[in-house]
């Protein structure tokens, strides 16, 4: 199973974009790094980088996709995101509530609601209300406790994937 972007990278140097396009028609978040107060103590294997004056620390998820769809024998509805097996979106982080928030697909429109979590939820740096859906129309950074990821939508992962990767390259 893929779980990082270079080996979707990979795929799509093996596979070739109709194939990759048709494999991944499903959004994704991509984790970009680690954002929020760093003061504390880093585990080994993080580095701080400074991203746009904005400090970020650089762990062992940054560059981790995670696919924006249901669990394999979950019940049909939204997309739960959070730090325990009972999500559909499993994101082990300690930052990450254990029932962090939900992203649903509505009239053809995807939507996040923070579901009250500890740390909140932010989309382009400004806090949502607990339980107030709000509309993602694709590549919004979300901030989700320490964690900042990208949301993409299949098209715009697509071309995200394809700069990683030389147009000479493709099968």
């Amino acid at each position: 199973m893929l779980a990082y972007v270079e080996q979707y990278a990979e795929e799509l140097r093996k596979v070739g974009e109709e194939s990759f396009r048709r494999a991944h028609a499903w959004p994704s978040l991509v984790v970009l790094g680690m954002a929020g107060d760093l003061a504390g103590s880093r585990s080994s294997g993080t580095s701080i980088i400074n991203v746009a004056d904005s400090v970020m620390e650089r762990g062992s998820l940054t560059g981790r996709v995670f696919p924006v769809m249901k669990a394999k024998y979950s019940t049909p509805g939204a997309i739960n995101v959070g730090r325990t097996s009972e999500n559909d979106i499993v994101i082990p982080e300690y930052s990450i509530s254990r029932k962090h928030c939900f992203i649903a697909l509505v009239d053809g429109v995807y939507r996040i609601s923070d579901c009250g979590s500890a740390n909140g939820t932010l989309i382009d740096g400004v806090q949502i209300a607990k339980q107030s859906p709000q509309k993602l129309r694709g590549g919004e950074s979300l901030t989700l406790g320490r964690l900042l990821l990208l949301f993409l939508p299949p098209r715009e992962f697509h071309a995200y994937i394809t700069k990683l990767v030389p147009t000479n390259e493709f099968a």
